[in-house]
């Protein structure tokens, strides 16, 4: 609290509204001396500070005017000191918002944004994942770019994509400093990318493995999402903590295969994932009316919108292994936990998504359920 009061005290815009307070109220008391005896304009201090106002910022309403020689002298000075403290006043102002505007542009700004979606480094897929907001930009949380790409090249990406709230943090989205600068521990989720706005020879997995820690470490609660280009880094980045992981080229092998033994299967697998397609995967909240009743019904009615119902998804909680260890936490009660954190996996499992790909059409729907289809986005 006292590093804030002194902070307060030595910035600029507090030191020129001090100088334009005692200004107003000195020349306010001295005109009421001066010129109180002289006519009935200046009665009260009151009516002198009103007159300090009006003349320091040359509004001149002359309501109010002094009289005598002493008096025009002090309105001479009260102009003068005036217009130059209300000058440095505008300008100070002025320049906190420049200077904000440019730090933004730098990525150099503190993020006041919470439950917004952190976006870790830079590569070719970073654009087609703002594309895929965009195109649900009413779902959309605000998007932080954590990178270290030039003012130019954020600033295009930021006017490519007008519908998406999008900050910049210039850095190593593997430094705490810089995490906390994107308010991490306000954040939604992050996406960490193979990262290439850092320059070649950069080791994605490592720093990738990296980030996670630090993230999960600066918020618990937050969903992390990275991209690993070797599989072996898979039971590292699982110990890391990270909610699920995507691995670079997971089902080249089975479209190349496709391509000789099912075509067709490989060009439906593009229309339903290339950017400018219609159709788009999307997952429905189950409507109140169908809960309880076979799934077969709740397909049927979707399929009048020409929406194709493709699962019903479950979100399934996780087990806390603290629950399940003995009061007295012994010795074997710490063997497990140990374990547990040794293979990645925390004394609290995270919760996992599970769904059903075209359940039989008797299925209950659930109340915790919800329905993955494939829609034309109309």
């Amino acid at each position: 609290m006292l590093n804030l009061t002194m902070e307060i005290i030595r910035h600029p815009l507090f030191r020129v509204v001090i100088g334009i307070i005692a200004l107003v109220l000195t020349g306010g008391i001295l005109i009421s001396l001066v010129e109180g005896h002289l006519n009935g304009q200046f009665q009260a201090v009151g009516d002198g500070i009103w007159w300090a106002v009006v003349t320091m910022t040359t509004v001149g309403y002359g309501d109010k005017v002094p009289l005598s020689t002493g008096g025009r002298i002090l309105g001479i000075i009260v102009m003068f000191i005036g217009v130059a403290l209300v000058s440095v006043f505008t300008a100070t102002i002025s320049s906190i918002f420049v200077t904000r505007k440019i730090k933004e542009g730098q990525g150099l700004e503190e993020i006041k944004l919470t439950d917004h979606l952190l976006l870790c480094g830079w590569n070719y897929n970073g654009e087609q994942i703002l594309s895929t907001l965009q195109r649900n930009y009413k779902k959309a949380a605000p998007v932080v770019l954590i990178n270290q790409l030039s003012e130019e090249a954020v600033a295009d990406i930021v006017n490519h994509f007008p519908s998406l709230i999008i900050r910049y943090v210039r850095g190593d989205f593997t430094k705490e400093a810089v995490l906390l600068r994107a308010n991490v521990r306000h954040a939604r989720a992050a996406i960490i990318l193979p990262d290439i706005s850092a320059g070649p020879g950069a080791k994605s997995d490592e720093r990738t493995i990296l980030a996670t820690l630090s993230i999960k470490s600066l918020n618990s609660q937050i969903k992390v999402y990275p991209h690993i280009i070797d599989r072996e880094n898979l039971s590292h980045i699982r110990k890391a903590r990270a909610d699920d992981v995507l691995i670079s080229d997971s089902y080249s092998g089975y479209l190349l295969a496709a391509h000789v033994l099912a075509p067709g299967i490989p060009e439906t697998v593009d229309q339903l994932f290339s950017e400018g397609s219609v159709f788009q995967f999307r997952r429905f909240t189950i409507p109140p009316g169908f809960r309880g009743k076979k799934y077969e019904e709740l397909r049927g009615e979707m399929e009048k919108d020409k929406t194709l119902c493709i699962g019903i998804g479950r979100e399934q909680e996780g087990v806390n292994i603290t629950n399940l260890l003995g009061d007295d936490y012994s010795f074997l009660d710490q063997f497990i936990k140990h374990k547990f954190e040794q293979a990645g996996r925390g004394i609290a499992d995270k919760n996992r998504i599970n769904i059903r790909i075209n359940p039989p059409g008797d299925a209950i729907i659930d109340e915790k359920d919800f329905l993955i289809v494939i829609s034309n986005g109309e």
